[in-house]
């Protein structure tokens, strides 16, 4: 690639992952790195505040501390991760995990003292990670369905191939087969009205939001 500015050649690597406004991409879309690398900005997060949390003796503002630094550490663009089942399970076991360090219950007290994730929860009151990760979602797809600058992000959502066929075996999971699933409203087997329709209507997308984060 040539330098405009000092006429310089530049050799640009070719690599199988890399690191883009702080998330890693890689050439066969994989999230299972990139979640690794959550988890552990978590903990780093969570370990630059341990001292502090300890001190407080308000559960209501050590919650809010946590939230406000961790869980963004941990959630940190996941409005367009593609979420499987396991995956979601690996980002709850993580907040679980710092949740009793936060509350200072390990793994064995908890299960000696017979503690569910409730009673836990009721400790530390902070927010559930997954419902945060699917308000990002739902926030993210209604901006990008109500922009009309002809932005890409919008386009590929709108998009359907012709003419190919599809591979044989099961598709992997798309980001958006989740909002196909619990948003888009159907009549029996048949669609009546796309999720990315409903998106494009503001207030209709906020009701949507508010019903499905409770």
């Amino acid at each position: 690639m040539n330098n405009p500015i000092n006429n310089v050649t530049t050799c640009i690597e070719e690599v199988n992952e890399y690191v883009y406004l702080g998330r890693l991409l890689n050439h066969n879309n994989e999230l299972e790195p990139e979640l690794h690398r959550r988890r552990r900005a978590a903990w780093a997060a969570f370990n630059n505040i341990k001292n502090t949390t300890d001190a407080l003796s308000c559960p209501r503002i050590r919650a809010q501390l946590f939230d406000s630094i961790v869980l963004p550490a941990l959630t940190y663009g996941s409005e367009v991760w593609t979420f499987t089942q396991a995956l979601s399970e690996r980002v709850r076991v993580t907040h679980a995990a710092l949740e009793r360090r936060l509350v200072g219950i390990s793994l064995s007290e908890q299960r000696q003292r017979n503690l569910h994730r409730e009673d836990i929860r009721a400790q530390s009151e902070v927010r559930d990670p997954l419902l945060v990760i699917k308000k990002k979602k739902l926030g993210w797809a209604g901006h990008i369905m109500r922009r009309n600058d002809g932005r890409w992000t919008r386009l590929v959502q709108e998009w359907y191939p012709i003419g190919e066929k599809r591979p044989v075996g099961r598709p992997r999971m798309r980001w958006c087969d989740s909002l196909q699933k619990e948003i888009s409203l159907f009549d029996g087997e048949n669609l009546e009205t796309h999720w990315s329709t409903i998106a494009k209507d503001r207030m209709a997308w906020k009701a949507v939001i508010r019903d499905h984060i409770r």
